[in-house]
């Protein structure tokens, strides 16, 4: 009995582990600093790109690997600007990112940082598609194609303006 008890415990902490593809994360690395560049929302004068992931406290480690990720991609500077990436747990932050990527979170709070991003104009991004009917501004598709997603709803409504290259690869949500 306790055998079964602890297999169940054990599967039990395996379903509410992070679900992360390492392949879809090195990727999303690679193409959302260079979506952010497309943002004509960013100040073209900075001199930074500044990034926060925002995580869970169980996707942390999951986060600090998409950090690692970005920041080995682009060790230097992307167009002219240093990339600075922060793990953040969400809150109403004073210092204003360029963007932000989103990691796994409940409907409720997805909303509530989706709609915290687009009053501040903060691009936000996010590592699953889904996320964006909560209000996220885009993500990418990876799939027989890689492509951006974009979400005409949000972007109209608090007036985000991209550069026509990315509007014409990307598909709309």
């Amino acid at each position: 009995m306790r055998k079964i008890l602890a297999l169940l415990i054990v599967l039990s902490l395996q379903l509410f582990a992070s679900q992360y593809n390492s392949i879809i994360l090195e990727l999303e690395a690679k193409l959302f600093p260079k979506m952010i560049l497309l943002s004509e929302d960013l100040d073209k004068n900075t001199t930074s790109l500044n990034i926060y992931i925002i995580a869970k406290e169980i996707d942390i480690h999951t986060a600090e690997q998409f950090k690692k990720l970005i920041e080995s991609n682009y060790p230097d500077k992307i167009s002219g600007k240093k990339v600075q990436v922060s793990v953040k747990k969400f809150k109403h932050f004073k210092d204003l990112p360029n963007a932000i990527i989103v990691l796994r979170h409940s409907e409720e709070q997805l909303s509530k940082i989706a709609l915290w991003a687009n009053n501040n104009k903060v691009l936000s991004l996010a590592y699953d598609p889904s996320y964006m009917q909560y209000g996220i501004l885009a993500s990418i598709y990876i799939g027989r194609t890689t492509k951006p997603y974009l979400n005409k709803t949000a972007i109209q409504k608090y007036g985000f303006v991209f550069n026509p290259y990315l509007l014409k690869l990307s598909k709309f949500k």
